[in-house]
């Protein structure tokens, strides 16, 4: 996928993330409105179009955001996401993470 096919613009964003399932925590490399690119481990044991579910401590959250989300690209480095079934309160969480941070850091591949 290009980066002009995505739906949303993307930040740089390294933060953690919990993938259900999975052991330990993984590394966010970029963020967007509608998804996130995950660095994991072994990248094989993930197929584009498997849903899974994230566990994410936001900046300004309080509590832990859960949400499902679908394997839209698999690299050698990780695994591409989008966002699934997003209730309102975390579609307006990751957006006001979103909107602040994309002020304070680079626009990949700017």
């Amino acid at each position: 996928m290009s980066k002009d096919d995505r739906e949303s613009p993307r930040i740089d964003f390294h933060h953690q993330v919990m993938i259900m399932g999975q052991q330990g925590l993984h590394n966010i490399k970029d963020f967007s409105l509608s998804g996130l690119f995950i660095q994991v481990q072994d990248p094989s044991q993930f197929k584009e179009g498997d849903e899974i579910h994230l566990v994410i401590k936001l900046p300004h959250e309080d509590e832990d955001i859960r949400l499902k989300a679908r394997i839209i690209r698999v690299t050698t480095e990780g695994i591409g996401v989008e966002f699934e079934d997003l209730q309102p309160q975390h579609a307006m969480a990751l957006e006001y993470c979103f909107h602040i941070f994309k002020h304070t850091v680079p626009i990949p591949g700017s």
